[in-house]
């Protein structure tokens, strides 16, 4: 995809996004469109998911429909895999509800924390390249 396209393509997905911000209807339509056409994949999938970096570029709303698809065994390697429970409370939950739940609220306290780190040390990511 060159640069064209890809504004291109950028400029569709942010007129969806306002057409989707005043129409409920559009946005579930929208949202059943993205879970099924495998674009979050993109993402990841199982335990590899990057369910800090979906919650930001896609919000809480493309988060939870990515988490939905997921099967319960995979929504518990996504927390084992992030320590997002260290107590281990979730293992005898059996909704997967609760579990996306957890996810979606422990990935947005870390994208907050990770925001307000590189807000406080804005040199720090220009030079994280060094590394």
């Amino acid at each position: 995809m060159d640069a064209d396209e890809l504004q291109q393509l950028t400029e569709t997905l942010r007129r969806v996004a306002r057409a989707m911000s005043t129409d409920p209807a559009l946005a579930r339509q929208v949202r059943e469109a993205l879970t099924t056409s495998g674009v979050l994949e993109a993402f990841g999938a199982g335990e590899t998911l990057d369910v800090v970096e979906l919650l930001d570029v896609g919000g809480e709303q493309a988060l939870r429909a990515r988490l939905t698809e997921l099967p319960i065994a995979h929504l518990r390697q996504i927390i084992a895999a992030r320590t997002y429970d260290p107590e281990k409370a979730t293992t005898r939950w059996r909704s997967a509800s609760k579990l996306i739940d957890l996810i979606v609220t422990r990935a947005a306290s870390q994208l907050a924390a990770e925001q307000e780190a590189a807000a406080s040390h804005p040199n720090a990511l220009a030079a994280s390249w060094m590394l």
